[in-house]
């Protein structure tokens, strides 16, 4: 399927970090506005090593006042669970859930379960500074396994009884073999939407960074900077909006910017 013809990113040869499952929700926007996605996959989603703690929490959903998914990943992960089991999805409608974000929240609605809150910005660290009510509350956090401790500490600061649970395992891996050879002839833009895809993308190997000279680098935001930076990279583009809406219009922001320079 081919982007429109003269849009903001027509031509553009932009990379897309994501698992290759998820990876749909930010390439289409791209091609949609021209530019040519390529796809180079540096981390999977894979479940727990253990499902225990996620069986018991599930089990126990009418004991909490919140169910928070910090991530669509989040949603999948437990739903599927779910359905492996044989507990009724329709559990979870019980439970008043908070979302991460629109595309979080789209994610739980649509498996019929009551989102009653989102924060006013698209970050866990937010959403643990704007959920209420948390004292004294039982909360329940489905979390991926290196998920940043940051949201159960704030809720812990702020009087709740917080079950932080891993849902999820992010793990890295070589992009494809396809992918490097795109790489290789050259692209525009690089994008990375959580700290995870930047740590998969130095599993090229040693040339990892000759690969990046000269290259746009986006990110979803601030955390993702910050591993970018960590790596001795300079991130061009970061969303206002952290979401993959918000990474494209900061990509188009950019290149339209340059454009009329």
């Amino acid at each position: 399927m081919g982007g429109v013809a003269g849009g903001p990113l027509m031509g553009r040869r932009i990379v897309v970090t994501r698992q290759a499952e998820r990876a749909a929700a930010l390439s289409n926007k791209l091609e949609a506005l021209g530019a040519q996605p390529i796809l180079c996959p540096t981390i999977k989603i894979i479940p727990p090593a253990s499902c225990v703690e996620m069986d018991t929490a599930i089990s126990q959903i009418e004991a909490y006042r919140w169910v928070i998914f910090p991530s669509t990943n989040s949603v999948q992960s437990v739903f599927q669970r779910m359905l492996e089991t044989g507990i009724p999805t329709n559990r979870l409608s019980e439970v008043p859930a908070a979302a991460v974000g629109p595309t979080t929240q789209r994610a739980l609605e649509a498996r019929g379960a009551t989102v009653a809150h989102i924060p006013d910005e698209y970050s866990a660290e937010r959403l643990g500074e704007t959920l209420d009510p948390v004292v004294d509350e039982r909360i329940l956090v489905m979390r991926a396994d290196i998920g940043e401790p940051t949201l159960g500490e704030i809720l812990t600061r702020r009087g709740a009884q917080v079950d932080e649970v891993v849902a999820y395992r992010t793990v890295t891996q070589p992009p494809p073999v396809i992918a490097v050879m795109e790489l290789k002839r050259g692209v525009d833009a690089l994008t990375f939407t959580s700290p995870s895809t930047v740590r998969g993308f130095l599993e090229l190997g040693p040339g990892w960074r000759n690969l990046t000279a000269g290259v746009m680098i986006a990110t979803i935001g601030p955390l993702t900077s910050a591993a970018v930076r960590k790596v001795g990279l300079k991130v061009q583009v970061e969303a206002d909006e952290h979401t993959m809406g918000g990474l494209v219009s900061a990509l188009v922001t950019e290149f339209t910017g340059k454009a009329g320079k």
